[in-house]
């Protein structure tokens, strides 16, 4: 009976994995998604070069007053400006102010981040302390469909409008989305179904 139950469970898996395939790397998230003005940008960790300029784009656009950055504790290039190396939240705050977007305006959000379910946490409780009634969340367009389930997972109870807008990325190929894929399916699981959110030092 043990035996029968493992292999249903395994064959369920295998049917939910082939159908979110299909329509994870079949579907079209490149288009420009239907926006309109937020409380705030998020932009996730990561790539920043790709995202920061879209976050400018955005802000120029009047989709929002403020840009919110998570912060991976990454050290990054060396800055002449500052003599000294950069973490990749800072890099993503002078890519932003070369980009026309005034440095009050920028908040780098506190707490080391690891994942973006991490980064779904530590950006709800600004969210819930501002107030905010929606957000724009900036990332790359391969990683824009796990960032906005994640993000709408965590701010369930929330009366929060989460929206997405997807940056364009040179690694968006079927290996990329592939991967992600495979993310999505396990954040489903760990986070969705076993309900194992991420601490991050919050109260």
């Amino acid at each position: 009976m043990k035996t029968v139950f493992i292999t249903v469970a395994f064959a369920m898996l295998i049917l939910i994995f082939l159908y979110q395939g299909v329509v994870f790397l079949t579907e079209d998230r490149n288009p420009l998604p239907a926006l309109k003005k937020a409380g705030a940008i998020i932009i996730l960790s990561g790539s920043y070069k790709e995202r920061a300029p879209a976050a400018a784009l955005l802000m120029r656009n009047g989709y929002a007053d403020k840009v919110l950055i998570t912060n991976d504790d990454l050290f990054s290039g060396w800055s002449q400006k500052y003599h000294r190396n950069l973490y990749q939240n800072e890099w993503a705050e002078e890519e932003l102010v070369s980009l026309g977007v005034p440095r009050e305006k920028i908040v780098k959000l506190p707490f080391k981040v690891t994942s973006t379910m991490a980064e779904a946490v530590v950006a709800s409780e600004f969210i819930r302390k501002e107030r905010l009634g929606s957000v724009i969340i900036v990332t790359s367009d391969y990683h824009a469909r796990r960032a906005l389930w994640a993000f709408r997972l965590i701010m369930k109870g929330f009366s929060t409008e989460v929206m997405v807008y997807p940056a364009l990325s040179h690694y968006n190929g079927f290996r990329a989305n592939a991967v992600e894929l495979c993310k999505l399916l396990f954040y489903q699981i760990k986070y969705g179904f076993f309900g194992l959110i991420p601490k991050t030092g919050l109260s």
